[in-house]
């Protein structure tokens, strides 16, 4: 499953981030925001008509475009 088809107040784990739909920058600035394969994530919200994400990652808000959160790959904690 992919970041953008997470529910609101839902966990997950990223599995993986798909590297060949992402630019170098775009890997650099999430691996610095902490958003690294194995870490929890909870979806915060979305912008309406498909817009951005806020995810909780490691005790920060961050926000993230829907094109780019369809390259990070999770799985939904129970």
């Amino acid at each position: 499953m992919v970041l953008s088809d997470v529910r609101i107040g839902q966990r997950a784990t990223v599995t993986e981030l798909c590297l060949q739909s992402i630019t170098a920058s775009q890997r650099q600035r999430l691996l610095a925001s902490g958003l690294t394969p194995g870490c929890a994530v909870e979806l915060v919200r979305k912008a309406p008509l498909g817009g951005a994400v806020q995810l909780q990652v490691r005790g920060a808000r961050l926000c993230i475009g829907s094109l780019l959160a369809q390259a990070i790959t999770v799985e939904v904690k129970p």
